[in-house]
């Protein structure tokens, strides 16, 4: 029986909205066609945009933020503040997720924005209280990734990552 193209591509969305690490194998067999078949439906997909890039998302992206600004901040409780800016006429922007507002109690709100889409930019680290893996001091501004095997390990300095990486060498020759 032969499928309309648009139909598998929106079944295999479907599959791929549900389980994101489904494999080719597993897809194919779903919709009742070749692995062939199901690589050259999902490279169309990413071809034509329908499918921007692969990411997991954790529970806490999936929240709408809401961006408040308020004169003081002493009656909101630290634990639904996301991030905090000083604002230079003494006012703040608290982030949290939307759904904390009604939370908000005793304070004067002047402005609420709520954001439609939250980007990450290579290069900019929002890690707050890393330390290092290698000396643990605490890491300020970019950490430094160093993979080893399927791990993340974080540095401070450049010499902090050579130590980090001589330290698996020696482990892997021990084993």
């Amino acid at each position: 029986m032969q499928r309309d193209i648009a139909e598998v591509e929106q079944r295999m969305l479907n599959i791929l909205k549900r389980n994101s690490r489904a494999t080719i194998t597993e897809i194919s067999k779903s919709l009742g066609i070749s692995r062939v078949t199901a690589k050259k439906v999902l490279n169309s997909l990413v071809q034509n945009g329908r499918i921007r890039k692969f990411t997991i998302l954790l529970d806490e992206e999936e929240k709408e933020l809401a961006m408040v600004q308020v004169d003081q901040i002493e009656n909101i409780p630290a634990s639904l503040i996301l991030e905090r800016f000083h604002l230079i006429d003494n006012s703040y922007i608290i982030v949290l997720y939307y759904e904390d507002l009604l939370k908000l109690q005793d304070v004067t709100i002047k402005r609420i924005e709520v954001a439609r889409e939250r980007t990450a930019f290579e290069g900019i680290s929002r890690l707050s209280n890393i330390h290092c893996d290698y000396c643990g001091n605490m890491i300020r501004g970019q950490p430094i990734i160093v993979e080893h095997g399927m791990d993340l390990y974080y540095a401070c300095c450049p010499n902090c990552e050579k130590d980090l990486r001589r330290r698996f060498e020696v482990e892997e020759q021990k084993s």
